[in-house]
């Protein structure tokens, strides 16, 4: 008998084999077709990558952004943004999205949040809000990337669709929640943060990162949060409260003593706040039997319900 996770990991194994097979065992047809794609084409079919540097607010720090296209005939097939976590791995975490793409034909979009230009937790899951405690300029957070790189895919043809979604994992499921709460995206429609290690509560007595104090949220702008469409997923083994990248804070620890705890205090902590200030709540929270902290185990899910989203 193979135990689920040895059978999770040969799905994974054999998922990135077939993207490999795909990019480099083509027959005589499928290379030719290939040779003739236009290198002007900003998303490929397949797995592919470009430099963005267009947002000329943070233009001196070029990142690379994968993508994944699962039907080059379509332009107007959905979007889905994914954030990778705290090891700045977004080549891999577009790999581990090729299956549930193909599936439900979108566009992967993978930013990766280099170490080097923006670093640690406040460059890359805090959004870079803030400079030690002083808060900077939005149009510099790291948050500011997303609705560029959106608009640079519509104006390069790669996309005709009018908005998006961001799913993020981890670090960047901490990415994914901020963002949401303290930007004011234009085009994101969907929010999905799965498996976070810490959050920023719903708790005006918490001071930032951990809460709202010395943020630039206030009760009103709270308000208009709650309508998004916003998704938490959790793991429901993603219960270990020694994970070696736990953050084990005394600030971190009063939200819990592992991730799923920590992400279902977070909902019910932000449902309760939606019913203090008479508020509709439209967050929703899922939780996935046998998987752990795993994006590979999370994804179908998480596409899942992105898909659902946009076709109701």
């Amino acid at each position: 008998m193979i135990h689920f996770s040895h059978f999770q990991y040969l799905q994974k194994f054999i998922s990135i084999f077939s993207v490999f097979l795909l990019v480099g065992c083509s027959d005589t047809e499928e290379s030719l077709e290939e040779e003739n794609i236009d290198s002007s084409i900003l998303v490929p079919p397949g797995i592919s990558k470009f430099e963005f540097k267009e947002y000329e607010h943070l233009s001196d720090k070029a990142i690379d952004v994968y993508t994944f296209l699962p039907d080059s005939t379509k332009k107007d097939i959905p979007v889905l943004f994914v954030m990778h976590g705290a090891n700045r791995d977004a080549n891999n975490y577009c790999i581990e999205w090729v299956e549930p793409s193909r599936e439900y034909n979108f566009l992967v979009v993978c930013p990766e949040i280099d170490e080097h230009q923006f670093p640690g937790s406040a460059g890359y899951n805090l959004g870079g809000m803030y400079d030690g405690d002083i808060l900077i300029d939005s149009t510099l957070w790291t948050f500011s990337l997303i609705e560029p790189i959106f608009e640079y895919l519509k104006k390069e043809g790669a996309t005709t669709v009018d908005s998006y979604g961001i799913y993020g994992h981890s670090a960047g499921s901490q990415f994914v929640h901020r963002f949401a709460l303290y930007n004011q995206p234009l085009h994101a429609s969907i929010f999905i943060a799965a498996n976070a290690g810490w959050y920023n509560m719903i708790d005006f007595d918490e001071k930032f990162p951990y809460g709202f104090e010395n943020s630039p949220m206030t009760i009103n702008i709270l308000k208009e949060k709650f309508s998004m469409d916003l998704f938490v997923i959790l793991g429901e083994k993603d219960t270990d409260p020694n994970a070696s990248s736990l953050r084990k804070t005394e600030e971190a620890m009063r939200q819990g003593y592992h991730r799923f705890e920590r992400g279902n205090n977070f909902f019910n902590t932000a449902k309760k706040m939606a019913e203090s200030l008479q508020i509709t709540f439209n967050w929703e929270l899922e939780t996935v039997p046998d998987i752990g902290h795993s994006n590979f185990g999370m994804a179908p899910t998480a596409a899942k319900i992105f898909n659902n989203k946009i076709n109701n």
